[in-house]
């Protein structure tokens, strides 16, 4: 029963407030590990997930492999398995992979439950009843949540049992072996989806930096981290050729002099859209229910005659998407005072202008930039048995993101219709160039301090010693480190990046290569994810 309520809180977590993004499989799978009383099997395996699913996020609403309950579901099965915590982490990947592929196919059911509600949402609307609204905006996240609970209390229960023991009882141990390579090379997807997102031609070079910081230099990553930010504020100083936003000359007017809404309202129409933006997501009207609940008291503060405040809910439920973290409060205190600036028609086309440039730059800096580097970090520290991991990467995420939405909101609400131009200004699209530099340069040396792959193969070499032959058997990977230290790694990272972007090949199929790929070659012992130890 933990393990299903912990489930339902990560889904939660990712559809609303983002305390800590449980939704992460480097979260969701730790704190498993702690539920079911093995807390480094959870770091493995979360761990492990989460760099597969670097990039891997939900754009536009898009439907992608459930990480979340993968790891869940994983250290769940795998807490029952026999044998040592690397083979048991060989087996929750194992599992939890084709789990997270295989549940994907449940989060359309969700999304489409939702997308018929919306419609009894309007008929609450049309009658201004707020309590309907609300009632249905929070039932909602039952679908949401349904098809991602299930499969958890489902595998905790086969945990309970003496099955999951039974069946790993009889894996070859081959067959582990190959799964630790395997997903010792999965971090390479996720490194390669990631770089297909940026501009890879453009700042290419970037990658250089990171590489031999750690290669070369032997920088922690943290280290590299710093020379990052070093590097994109020198970036950003020297090029300042920021594309500009196009809001309509309807939003350039100004606000009302005299506030007609309290600090109450105000308050609550952010804390309504910080604990619940999303949980209504649905794939017709995507952010709309949530954005017409946020903006709900205020609406029923300016607008006393019922007519007046239906349409204000029916503007406010028309479609909407755009990112929750940077955009959406920003965009939500813009539409509160265009709404008590008594100029309506102007709150709608502000969000229309910006929810496409707000989401851009958003899921650019929030989602592929920032954590990808924070998750990435506390990931390569959990791969160690660090607890440093997940508690680094939910710091991360619980304090920046709740004070940039709270200043975005107040920002937007005190500027109003000047919004427009702050924007034209080009601030954020500086800070979206930089985090660009700054994340080219932290995969640089992330990519091969976290893909592990070496090769055991040896050749044998015959020299001539005081005139006797002697046969020699010269290790392959020891040739490779004299040529160009971890070249492995980065070869496999190029490699699932052309299978990726230049074949095209669906995210899937790359892992389920990548998987069969590692299973061989590390059952056939030809490679590993580290150099076996010299006597």
């Amino acid at each position: 029963m933990a393990l299903t309520l912990w489930a339902i809180y990560c889904t939660y977590d990712g559809l609303g407030p983002f305390l800590i993004y449980a939704q992460r499989p480097l979260i969701a799978g730790s704190v498993a590990g702690l539920i079911t009383g093995h807390p480094l099997l959870g770091l493995l395996i979360g761990a492990t997930l989460e760099l597969a699913a670097l990039g891997v996020y939900t754009y536009g609403g898009a439907t992608i492999p459930d990480y979340q309950t993968g790891a869940i579901v994983g250290t769940a099965l795998a807490a029952g398995a026999t044998g040592d915590a690397a083979a048991q982490a060989a087996i929750g990947i194992g599992v939890g992979l084709p789990a997270a592929i295989l549940l994907s196919a449940l989060d359309p059911v969700g999304k489409m439950v939702t997308t018929a509600l919306v419609h009894r949402a309007d008929g609450y609307a049309a009658d201004g009843n707020a309590r309907g609204l609300a009632m249905i905006h929070w039932v909602s996240l039952i679908p949401w949540v349904a098809v991602r609970a299930i499969p958890t209390f489902l595998a905790a229960l086969a945990a309970s049992g003496g099955l999951v023991k039974d069946i790993t009882a009889s894996i070859p141990a081959g067959f582990v072996q190959g799964m630790t390579l395997a997903g010792s090379l999965l971090p390479a997807v996720g490194f390669a989806l990631l770089l297909g997102m940026m501009e890879l031609s453009r700042y290419w070079y970037l990658l250089l930096i990171g590489f031999v910081g750690f290669a070369y230099l032997h920088l922690p990553v943290f280290g590299i981290a710093l020379v990052g930010v070093a590097v994109a504020m020198l970036f950003v100083t020297l090029k300042r050729d920021e594309p500009v936003l196009a809001v309509p000359e309807a939003a350039a007017e100004e606000p009302a002099a005299d506030p007609r809404l309290t600090k109450q309202d105000l308050r609550r129409a952010f804390r309504r859209y910080f604990w619940s933006s999303q949980i209504s997501w649905n794939y017709e009207r995507m952010q709309a229910l949530g954005f017409a609940y946020s903006m709900e008291p205020v609406l029923r503060r300016l607008y006393p005659e019922k007519a007046d405040y239906v349409a204000g809910l029916q503007r406010h439920l028309q479609f909407f998407n755009t990112s929750v973290l940077v955009g959406g409060p920003l965009i939500l205190g813009s539409s509160v005072a265009l709404e008590e600036a008594g100029t309506p028609k102007s709150a709608a086309s502000t969000k229309v202008a910006l929810m496409g440039p707000m989401a851009g730059i958003g899921d650019t800096v929030v989602f592929a930039l920032y954590n990808s580097i924070v998750f990435t970090m506390g990931a390569s520290w959990a791969l160690q048995g660090n607890w440093l991991g997940p508690a680094f990467a939910a710091v991360m995420v619980l304090v920046p993101y709740a004070l940039v939405r709270r200043w975005q909101f107040s920002f937007a609400y005190r500027e109003g219709k000047r919004l427009a131009g702050h924007l034209a200004a080009g601030a954020l699209a500086r800070v979206a160039q930089g985090a660009t530099v700054l994340g080219f340069v932290v995969l640089g040396g992330f990519i091969p301090s976290i893909v592990k792959v070496v090769t055991t193969l040896t050749y044998r070499q015959t020299t001539t010693v005081q005139g006797q032959p002697v046969t020699q058997a010269v290790a392959i990977q020891d040739r490779l480190d004299e040529l160009l230290p971890f070249l492995l790694p980065a070869l496999v990272t190029a490699g699932v990046y052309l299978l990726t972007v230049k074949a095209r090949l669906r995210p899937v199929w790359v892992i389920g290569i990548v998987v069969v790929a590692g299973v061989v070659l590390g059952w056939l012992g030809w490679f590993a994810p580290s150099a076996p130890a010299k006597s």
